[in-house]
């Protein structure tokens, strides 16, 4: 359910696209520092956002260096290094995908998804022991979601708000330093993105959920006007999004996230809804 969070390349300054990347590997290094080198393998720009918007309302300097890589050996990469933000959205990088991964292997069982699952199992009770009240709460909320598909909800709206409220809770963790403003701002913030990002994710998995038969909440809407009311939907939450922006205070790198903020997530939208078009 991720992949929908990402930079609008060709709008961005050389200098901010190497900070922005520097997150990204930055990220890569400390899930395989921090977990496993498999763990690497579910590095995702969603997370990589994550860990740049919560720094950039502090105003401590970035520790970017130029390193190597096992991917990229031939050449160096900015590393944004010891940033706390990057180690929290690599656990919690950790436990949801973990849960994604479950959950593919309850559904279909896939077995590509099975053996990566047994990578992240065994992460989980580190993952546990230090953030508890995290994830407790992914695992409530993924609970009632779980309980919501299973009786085939049609309201995306209601399906859409248990995932809505983990992003929500994860864009506001308790060591975060900033103004009440900008927190309250960050914790609707992560609300509309969550509910963006799984209802973008239903617009793109509508056809394969046909064809397999899987639940999805978009199937049981109107056919005749889907397109135009998804559209809607997705529009408001953007605007929703772009509000909440508007009221954080940002220390540094608000072009990258504005950049992010309003013409990356366009951008992804545009995408699944062409996909929906014959």
């Amino acid at each position: 359910m991720f992949g929908y969070v990402n930079i609008f390349k060709d709008e961005l300054k050389i200098k901010e696209f190497n900070v922005y990347r520097s997150y990204y590997c930055g990220l890569c290094k400390k899930l395989g520092n921090e977990f496993s080198q498999s763990v690497r393998m579910g590095l995702s720009y969603d997370f990589s956002f994550l860990a740049l918007l919560l720094s950039s309302v502090e105003s401590e300097k970035e520790d970017i260096k130029e390193e190597k890589c096992i991917i990229h050996h031939m050449s160096k990469r900015p590393v944004n290094k010891e940033d706390k933000y990057i180690s929290y959205s690599a656990y919690m990088s950790v436990i949801t995908t973990y849960f994604k991964l479950k959950d593919d292997v309850n559904d279909e069982f896939k077995i590509k998804s099975l053996l990566s699952l047994l990578f992240y199992k065994k992460h989980l009770k580190k993952c546990r022991k230090k953030y508890p009240s995290e994830f407790k709460k992914i695992e409530e909320n993924l609970k009632i979601l779980n309980n919501l598909e299973k009786e085939k909800c049609s309201d995306i709206d209601k399906v859409a708000h248990p995932f809505a409220e983990i992003l929500s809770m994860i864009f506001t963790p308790s060591f975060l330093e900033c103004d009440e403003i900008s927190k309250k701002a960050l914790k609707k913030f992560g609300y509309d993105l969550g509910r963006f990002i799984y209802i973008a994710d239903a617009v793109n998995d509508i056809e394969k959920d046909k064809k397999k038969k899987n639940y999805n909440p978009l199937i049981f809407r109107d056919s005749e006007n889907l397109i135009e009311s998804i559209d809607f939907s997705l529009t408001f939450t953007l605007s929703n999004i772009a509000r909440a922006f508007d009221l954080i205070e940002f220390k540094k790198n608000k072009n990258i996230i504005e950049n992010i903020v309003y013409l990356g997530l366009r951008n992804s939208k545009d995408r699944a809804l062409k996909g929906m078009v014959k």
